[in-house]
């Protein structure tokens, strides 16, 4: 189980904001580096809230050869909470 950091969020958000089709930036409005960094901040900041109470978000270990995916919560290692898990 992995703990998912702030850095660690901003830098998917900001990479998944970067790698967007330029058809997709433009619509977005992120086409710009600055304004691409701004909603990634407020994307944080809406996610994990402050930082004095911030919000704490679990992953499953990464798992595959060599380790390229994040798991998948039952599958590759049990949830730590199952009463909270909707039932499918």
């Amino acid at each position: 189980m992995r703990l998912l950091t702030r850095e660690q969020l901003r830098t998917q958000v900001w990479v998944a904001l970067t790698v967007l089709e330029p058809y997709e930036k433009r619509a977005l409005g992120v086409v710009v580096e600055q304004t691409r960094k701004d909603v990634t901040e407020d994307l944080v900041l809406r996610i994990m809230g402050e930082p004095e109470s911030e919000t704490v978000i679990l992953q499953p270990d990464l798992v595959g050869s060599p380790y390229s995916r994040v798991g998948v919560w039952n599958v590759d290692e049990p949830h730590p909470h199952p009463d909270m898990v909707r039932p499918r």
